[in-house]
């Protein structure tokens, strides 16, 4: 069982989304892997044709799903895939932060409808990144309704002129215990990541937000355990010194 930590208020500070744990040249070549790893897994069941919309949530803050999903991205980029992210968070937005790209224009702006998606204008908050082949749609401004705008039709709108251009969209959204931002999109993307971290989710936690998903039907893709630390007693004790690492599995 892991160790419990309670979390009152959605407006802490979710944890590792500094730049400097955005994949690089410089990250540790055990943390890289396993991301590789991971996105060969997503890959396994992802579709072959078209466009893949996955969403990275988790079960409550904290356990490093903005990260997760950013480095994802990054990782798919990288294969030279066409990769877009969107910051679906708009509660708490952390990617433009993450990738030091401009807050707004951005999501909330097009599902509001401040910004057109049926013309060509919704590609004004579409920003490119240093990372190439890498996309990405902030938040935007805090709106006082993020469920609401997420559960309405110009979501799907979006999406659909998206998916001509890219073969992944990752979504990074609030964690599912805490509100249902998640959820509303859930016949819009083709699965779901659920981060998870060592030594701060549950099983009781993890479990409710299986059952969450279960009970609409969602696809869940996969996990990825994030911050687990090798044991001195594995039989892989000598690559201890690569410290924390995610993996993602079935």
């Amino acid at each position: 069982m892991a160790i419990i930590k309670k979390h009152k208020h959605y407006d802490n500070e979710e944890t590792n989304t500094r730049p400097d744990h955005v994949l690089s040249e410089n990250t540790s070549f055990a943390v890289s892997e396993a991301y590789r790893i991971a996105r060969t897994n997503l890959q396994f069941v992802s579709n072959e044709d078209g466009c893949n919309i996955i969403a990275f949530t988790s079960s409550v803050p904290a356990e490093g799903k903005t990260i997760s999903c950013v480095n994802m991205s990054i990782c798919l980029a990288q294969n030279n895939k066409r990769v877009l992210l969107i910051d679906a968070d708009m509660r708490k937005p952390q990617i433009a932060t993450t990738l030091c790209v401009t807050k707004a224009p951005g999501l909330s702006e097009l599902l509001a409808g401040f910004i057109k998606i049926s013309d060509n204008s919704f590609k004004d908050a579409i920003q490119a990144t240093h990372i190439p082949n890498l996309s990405v749609i902030t938040a935007g401004k805090t709106p006082p309704n993020p469920s609401e705008l997420l559960a309405g039709s110009r979501l799907k709108e979006l999406l659909g002129r998206l998916a001509e251009d890219y073969d992944y969209i990752l979504i990074d959204t609030p964690p599912s215990l805490v509100v249902t931002d998640s959820l509303v999109i859930r016949n819009h993307v083709n699965g779901y990541v659920i981060v998870v971290r060592s030594d701060v989710s549950s099983m009781d936690a993890v479990s409710e937000t299986v059952g969450k998903f279960r009970q609409v039907n969602a696809k869940i893709c996969g996990f990825i355990l994030n911050g687990k630390k090798a044991k001195t007693s594995d039989k892989y004790s000598s690559y201890s010194r690569y410290g924390k690492y995610s993996k993602y599995g079935k």
